[in-house]
Order: structure tokens, then sequence, then C-alpha cells
């Protein structure tokens, strides 16, 4: 059978499509520019100091551990379940998962300062330390996540020809073996990645010295930060890949997970948070009021953005049924429990570091260096700011990881071939509409 005749032929890509490509590859080039100055400088062109010695890039670190862990659960939850329903979200979730770990794996390469040290894990690794785990557990699972995308794709690569199939045939009796590995597979993913953002979670919660983090719900809380962004980016990812390219999600699904995501956000929101501020509350406050204020007001712009605009408002959104059954309501939830995930990771290092364990003058030194305008080398409050170079270095990471995910829509049949017709149009796609990647349909493919 011919490549056009399996109905899974790789499209080119249109102009859009390049222009999505230059866009970042041009970011992509200017965040490996800043990384190579930050190299020539030191750590002294972030915003990090001795109080602050972590920052923008173990935020973004954090935050996309849990896209990945999170998109990996909701892709392998139906897997292991036999449900058939959500194939068409499957591989595409495994493919946002790999996308995110390389993208978390690489923001700690510039936090390290020297690419050097990462060496340090493996010659003399300190099993103490829960570093070392999440360092072995994100090397890990980024393998697994590569292989885990090849198993449920590899034999619609091998009905397109494409090489990399790597010899694999396509056959009934192949592919009904492939469906039973992939239980399997997701008998291995689901608990690999819990326990990967448990023990990143564990990274802040086993820090005794550090209040805002010592707590046994560290670990809760960051797996249900990873169920809510990860379903969140699969929606949004999902959606806008059935516009721009060849996959199609069925309709139907939209509000079913809208509603499975407002779940999430409630658990995490309304019951996880009351369960972390409540008893803290309590013991510090004996009047009704300032326990209620302490438990129900936030201290700072980051924990209202993170509760009100990354909480309440998209959960509005998904309660009502009539309104979760708009896919722009579903978008926009799913943008702001993102947005506000992103917020949450924020307000946790902010509150870990701004308080610092010496209150006393001078308090502790900032490690950076004396301008000669009283003693602004001490300091009793954290303060920081990101600077363009790590916001450049942050960006050309994440366009990395976009870039990973418009290349895979492109030469990875996302798409699964037994699944085709749950996703036929009255006009078929022709070999003329556009490709994966951002581009635009033909005319006739969208009925138009």
């Amino acid at each position: 059978m011919s490549t056009e005749d399996s109905g899974l032929a790789i499209p080119q890509f249109g102009t859009k499509g390049r222009i999505w490509l230059l866009a970042l590859v041009v970011l992509v080039g200017a965040g490996l520019a800043a990384w190579l100055y930050q190299l020539s400088q030191g750590l002294v062109v972030t915003g990090m100091d001795n109080v602050f010695s972590w920052a923008l890039y173990i935020m973004l670190f954090v935050f996309f551990v849990g896209l990945s862990a999170g998109g990996l659960i909701i892709s392998s939850v139906p897997k292991f379940f036999h449900s058939k329903r959500y194939d068409s979200l499957a591989a595409l979730g495994v493919l946002l998962s790999f996308a995110c770990i390389v993208v978390a794996g690489l923001m700690i390469i510039p936090d390290l300062g020297r690419p050097s040290q990462l060496t340090g894990f493996i010659t003399s690794p300190d099993f103490r330390s829960p570093m070392v785990w999440d360092f072995g557990i994100v090397v890990v699972y980024g393998l697994f996540s590569a292989w885990y995308l090849w198993l449920l794709t590899r034999r619609d690569l091998a009905k397109m020809g494409s090489p990399l199939a790597f010899g694999v045939q396509d056959t009934e009796t192949g592919r009904e073996a492939d469906r039973k590995k992939a239980f399997w597979a997701a008998a291995v993913a689901i608990p690999l990645a819990i326990m990967l953002h448990s023990v990143t979670g564990w990274i802040f919660g086993l820090q005794i010295g550090r209040g805002d983090w010592f707590s046994p719900l560290v670990a809760p809380m960051f797996i249900m930060k990873a169920l809510v962004s990860g379903l969140g980016l699969l929606l949004v990812t999902a959606v806008l890949a059935d516009k721009f390219t060849r996959y199609r999600l069925p309709e139907k699904l939209v509000p079913e997970l809208g509603k499975i995501l407002g779940v999430f956000i409630a658990l995490h929101i309304v019951y996880l948070v009351a369960a972390e501020r409540l008893p803290i509350a309590w013991a510090e406050n004996f009047e009704f009021w300032a326990i209620t204020s302490s438990f129900l007001i936030g201290d700072s712009i980051h924990f209202w953005i993170w509760t009100v605009v990354g909480g309440a408002i998209p959960l509005a959104l998904l309660v009502i049924p009539s309104v979760r059954k708009k896919v722009w309501a579903v978008v926009t939830a799913s943008v702001l429990a993102i947005v506000g995930i992103l917020f949450e990771g924020i307000y946790l290092v902010f509150t870990g570091y701004t308080e610092l364990n010496i209150g006393d003058s001078p308090g502790v030194t900032t490690g950076r260096g004396y301008t000669g305008i009283g003693a602004d080398v001490w300091t009793t409050v954290g303060a920081y700011t990101p600077t363009p170079i790590e916001l450049l270095v942050s960006v050309g990471i994440i366009a990395l990881g976009a870039l990973i995910v418009t290349v895979g829509l492109r030469f990875i049949p996302i798409q699964p071939g037994e699944t085709v017709g749950l996703h036929e149009r009255d006009t078929p796609v022709t070999d003329a509409a556009v490709a994966d990647g951002g581009c635009e349909r033909d005319e006739r493919a969208r009925g138009e």
C-alpha cells in the first residue's frame, strides 16, 4: 500500500508553518546566545544571589515537570483501563510530555552556572539529597517518554514507510501486541510520573529551614498541579492542532475533559489549599476572624493570580454545563488554569525566600558587589527580579520545546490509524491540505 493510499501521508509545511518554525528557531538562537553570555560572565548577570539561590530557572523547571507528569498521567490512564475513547489524545499527550520534560531538564543547566557541574550527579552522587533522585528520575522519565511515544506510533510510522519505524512492520498481529504493551507501558508511566513530581515536591517539602515549604502536603499539591496544568495544556494543544493541522479532535471530548479539569481544579484550589492553610491559620491565631482572614486572604498578588485567576474563574466556566459545551470556554479555562499553576510556582519560591531565617540586623550577605552606598551587601528581606538574560534563556528553551511539538506533529502520526473514522468529515482532507505544524487547511477540507 502506498503512503498516499494509507491516508497517513506527511504533507508539506505551508507559509504560516514556515514562519512559525522560523520564529521558534530565532527564539532558540537568542536563548543560546544569552546562555553563552551568561557562561562568559557568570551568574552575576542573573537576578539570583545568596538569598534567592532558586529563581526563574527553577520555577520553570518545576512548572514544566508538572506539565510533563500531568500529560503522561492523563494519556496513560485510559490505556491502563483499556479504554479506546481517548485514543486520539494518547500520542499527543505523550509528545507534549516528552517536549516538556526536555524543557524542564534543560532549565537545570543554566541554573547550575557551569554545565560541568552536572557530572557531579553521576560521578559523586549523594543519595541523601532529593536533587540526586530528581536528576535520575528526570533522565529515566525522558527516555521512557520517547520510547512510549514510539511504541504508540510505530505501526503507523511503518504504514507511512517512515524510517522512524526502525524496521517494525505494520501487521494486525503487531498492532494487537502493541495494544498489550501499551497497557504495561501505562502501568509503568503512571507511577513514574507520580514519582517524578512527588520527588520534585519533596525537594521543597524537605527543607526544614524553610517554614513555608516544610509541609507533608507538598507532594500531593504537586501532583494536583501536574494534573491541572497537564490536562489544560493537552486541551489547548489539541484544539489548536485541530484548527491548524490534520489532527482531528472529537468535539464531544472537549466538554468531557473540561468536566474532568473542573474536578481537578476544585480538588487543588478548594480542598488541598484548605487542608494546607487551615491548620496553620488555626495554630497561629485564636480569634475567629483572625483564623478566617489568615485562611482565606492571600498575602501577595501571586496568591490571588493562582487562586482566583487560575482557580475560581476557570472553575466558574467549567461548572455550568451549557458554558462547558463551548470550546472557547474550555480553552479559556485551560489557559487560566495553566497561568494559575505558573504563578503558584512563583508564589512558592517567593514565600520561601522572601522571609529570611535571620531576621536581625544586618541579616545575610547578598553575595553581590558593594557599591559604596550604605550596607547594600546585607539584607534581612529577600528580593528578586529576573534579568533580560534569564528571560531570553528561558524563552529560548521553551521555544525548543514548542519546536519539538511542531516537528512531532509534522513527522509523527499523532492520529491513530485505527481511529480515523472518529474524525472523518463530509469532505476528506486532500494532499493539497496544509501540513501538521501550524498551516492552513485546504479550503475544501474545511467545507468552505
